[in-house]
């Protein structure tokens, strides 16, 4: 196992898309404990610094970007590369085993201890991922729980919507690119409809795939991409255009303008797509992207999904008491090992023996890191990726 791939349940993962599940999963976690400690109250965000590290929280968005990267490519590999076929069946199966035991966990431990047992009504919208088209339940026990409400809806379409790019295509990266964009202007402007011109809050429509699903665009984008280039750099892209650094310091600016005014959050999806196209195109490799394949940032995101889940309402809980500590650096020093700790255990007990009934649904590749001279790795792996 080389330095550029992590074992994940017995598969082999890219270490840097691990390292970009690891900062978003610490930026959310960041971001809430962020909140904690100014009460979720205007002081959160005063200053530019302060949106900054509240800003953490939009890597719930980049999660998005990911799961579109890595659920898409191999249906763009089968119908824009001549790549074999999808098994939709195993794909659907490999959902179920990557979401549903850890969610179920969670669910039962935090509607005990959160909910105080819950209600029928609690039980029956969360365990058939319904709890987001209520307003009693969306958001609540679980905070975070409500992105795997969206993410699992993506799921299941997306076999139809990548049937629909491949009509539409026709075998033609460039009208996939363009069917693409055009979905993603579409989905931007159901989203300014529906959340950011809105002047009443409607959580469950900030809770919703319609809203949301332009964020997993980006990722698709970068899918098609890769596919397109089949680890071999365009002629046509040289110089500062080819430097994976270039695309990651692109990344960071479009970040800081949506940390600066949240109205602008569309820029998630080209920020996440420079993000992840610095990982995983053949750009001239730097030693900047050389970081994201620190194996310790990377074993933090393979438990990425636990982290996620387990950690709000464990921070709640324990805030509300009157020992806990309410400054932001103590709470850092409190909560982080302490949700790491419990991620890892989770993982071990929970995630890893069902990830290991999956199959092979798409084609053997893995994420390659970025450019290796003149063309990307390929290594063999099972297609199928995990959430986040």
């Amino acid at each position: 196992m080389s330095s550029r791939t992590i074992d994940q349940a017995g598969e082999l993962r890219s270490s840097a898309i691990e390292s970009l599940r690891a900062l978003a999963a610490l930026g959310v976690l960041e971001s809430h404990l962020w909140g904690v400690a100014h009460r979720w109250g205007p002081a959160a965000s005063a200053t530019f610094f302060d949106r900054i590290v509240y800003g953490g929280g939009f890597g719930v968005y980049l999660f998005f970007a990911l799961t579109g990267y890595l659920l898409y490519r191999p249906f763009a590999r089968r119908d824009l590369a001549g790549g074999r076929a999808v098994r939709v069946s195993t794909y659907l199966r490999n959902r179920a085993l990557r979401v549903l035991p850890l969610y179920y966990v969670t669910l039962v431990v935090f509607m005990i201890v959160v909910a105080h047992g819950g209600s029928p009504g609690q039980w029956w919208r969360f365990a058939f991922f319904l709890q987001n088209f209520f307003t009693s339940t969306v958001s609540t026990v679980d905070g975070p729980m409500w992105s795997l409400v969206v993410e699992v809806q993506f799921y299941v379409l997306l076999p139809v919507a990548a049937l629909l790019i491949a009509r539409l295509a026709r075998g033609s990266a460039a009208r996939a690119m363009g069917v693409l964009a055009g979905a993603g202007v579409l989905a931007e402007l159901i989203r300014l409809a529906t959340v950011t011109l809105r002047h009443d809050d409607s959580l469950r429509w900030h809770c919703s795939l319609p809203s949301t699903c332009v964020f997993f665009v980006g990722g698709m984008f970068v899918a098609v991409l890769e596919v397109t280039w089949a680890g071999r750099r365009p002629d046509w892209l040289r110089g500062v255009f080819a430097s994976a650094t270039a695309w990651l310091a692109a990344s960071v600016v479009l970040w800081l303008v949506v940390f600066y005014d949240n109205s602008l959050d569309v820029l998630v999806v080209p920020a996440s797509a420079l993000l992840i196209g610095a990982v995983v195109l053949p750009l001239e490799r730097t030693s900047v992207v050389d970081l994201l394949e620190w194996r310790p940032l990377a074993s933090i995101g393979v438990v990425s999904y636990s982290i996620y889940l387990w950690h709000l309402p464990i921070i709640l809980k324990i805030a509300a008491r009157s020992w806990a500590p309410s400054n932001f650096l103590l709470l850092l020093l409190l909560f982080v090992p302490m949700i790491l700790v419990i991620s890892f255990l989770s993982y071990r007990l929970v995630e890893a023996p069902f990830l290991r009934l999956r199959g092979n649904w798409g084609e053997r590749t893995v994420a390659s890191p970025t450019a290796l001279g003149t063309a990307a790795a390929s290594v063999e792996l099972p297609g199928d990726v995990e959430l986040a």
